[in-house]
């Protein structure tokens, strides 16, 4: 009897232990097909041409393995649906695995980035992001070993317009035309 009962208990255990909630993968799987979303895996080499990166710039972009986009522009029929999604959204996040980078914004715009893997050697950093106006989008950068700073510096120099970006023009008039 004792044996039956232990039994039982270390397979609740390993059942409730290995299911730590929806990972952003799974998330991401489980909408890329959902109507309300536009979703886009896109390869790192199609944000930027080669020429206008500098040596350091051109080691952190080989680092980068593809980007999974995931966003729903607002509409006015879909307001609920967005605020069910960043409610899964958040509690997604608050895994330990995902460790908070780096929260800006408030009020009606806000972006947050978080990354796993080791300090030293990212696997995954994922920025999440609302605007009141637009909508909520969720990125997935995706690579090996990727060093947090110089991904934020590069990120940096997109913002800024350092980098030329021709190869984003027609994932972004994808977004406008179905945002319209």
């Amino acid at each position: 009897m004792k044996k039956t009962t232990f039994l039982g208990v270390a397979l609740l255990g390993l059942l409730f232990g290995c299911n730590n909630g929806e990972s952003l993968q799974q998330y991401y799987v489980a909408n890329q097909e959902n109507k309300q979303f536009v979703a886009i895996d896109v390869p790192a080499s199609m944000f930027t041409s080669s020429e206008t990166l500098s040596p350091k710039q051109k080691v952190t972009m080989e680092t980068i393995k593809k980007i999974n986009l995931l966003a729903i522009p607002k509409k006015t029929e879909n307001l609920q649906a967005i605020e069910d999604e960043q409610i899964k959204i958040t509690e997604i996040l608050k895994n330990e695995k995902y460790q908070l980078l780096m929260r800006y914004g408030g009020g009606d715009k806000r972006v947050e980035i978080y990354y796993t893997g080791d300090e030293e050697a990212v696997d995954e950093i994922i920025v999440y992001g609302f605007d009141e106006d637009r909508g909520m989008g969720l990125a997935r950068v995706l690579g090996d070993d990727m060093n947090p700073g110089d991904i934020l510096s590069l990120f940096r120099s997109l913002e800024k317009g350092d980098i030329d970006m021709d190869g984003l023009k027609g994932i972004t008039s994808m977004f406008i035309e179905k945002t319209e």
